[in-house]
């Protein structure tokens, strides 16, 4: 398929996992990708693909990284805002500066990257924004309140987006993804007494018995940011092997 032949998309927090599996399938359908990056570090991760450094926290990187868009692809037809960050922690155990922290990656980071596409996607006469919320932001998890914050905040975000810009042709979506198997999955997992343990119990949460694969959520992505989903606007897609439906 070449769903995305002639079209831009830049992709947050496309260093690794789903935002850098969402990055290679949108390129292999021939989407001129743009691909945000934390840092220097995740640049091999890319292979050929471009990308920019782009610290979703900082505006002016967000701008740096748009007028770079532009002025090498003449425009943006889609965002896919992947960047997010999950540290581990009950409300009591959530300082000031961790909720801080997660707020100003998972939801400011959206936002501002919502704000400062919509009117180049509108000046293309409309486009698509597919934000990652999870499935922590419609279903409870333990140790998870700041994170589940942010991705509620998301979803709602995301409905609110969709109303205000269906007029400029622009559809605004959402993946909730369930536990996949990344690297800041890994990470969580090697904090807890036992890995083997830990990983049985995150998969038994899943009637599909197993976790996601990067690669199936970025197709779910691919599909909400192509013409395939183009009557469809302002929803949360659970990605989830079943386990909303438990």
């Amino acid at each position: 398929m070449q769903r995305f032949q002639g079209k831009t998309a830049l992709i947050t927090g496309a260093g690794s996992g789903i935002g850098l599996a969402t990055a290679r399938r949108l390129r292999g359908e021939g989407c001129h990708v743009v691909a945000g990056i934390l840092d220097e570090s995740q640049r091999p991760a890319l292979g050929d693909i471009d990308g920019e450094v782009l610290d979703v926290r900082d505006p002016d990187q967000w701008d740096r990284a748009l007028r770079y868009v532009v002025e090498r692809h003449g425009g943006l037809d889609v965002l896919v805002n992947a960047a997010g960050i999950c540290p581990l922690a009950t409300a009591e155990e959530t300082t000031d500066q961790i909720w801080r922290d997660v707020m100003s990656v998972n939801l400011d980071g959206t936002f501002q990257g919502c704000r400062r596409a919509i009117p180049l996607l509108r000046e293309r006469g409309g486009g698509a924004i597919v934000n990652v919320s999870s499935i922590n932001g419609i279903r409870g998890n333990r140790s998870m309140v700041a994170y589940s914050a942010t991705k509620g905040g998301i979803i709602a975000m995301t409905m609110a987006l969709a109303l205000d810009h269906v007029d400029d042709g622009i559809r605004v979506n959402c993946v909730c993804p369930a536990t996949v198997d990344t690297e800041m999955v890994h990470q969580m997992l090697n904090q807890a007494a036992n890995v083997d343990e830990a990983r049985a119990a995150i998969t038994g949460k899943h009637p599909i018995g197993r976790m996601a694969q990067p690669e199936e959520l970025a197709a779910v992505i691919a599909f909400l940011a192509s013409d395939d989903a183009s009557f469809m606007t302002g929803l949360t897609i659970p990605v989830d092997g079943g386990r909303s439906i438990r």
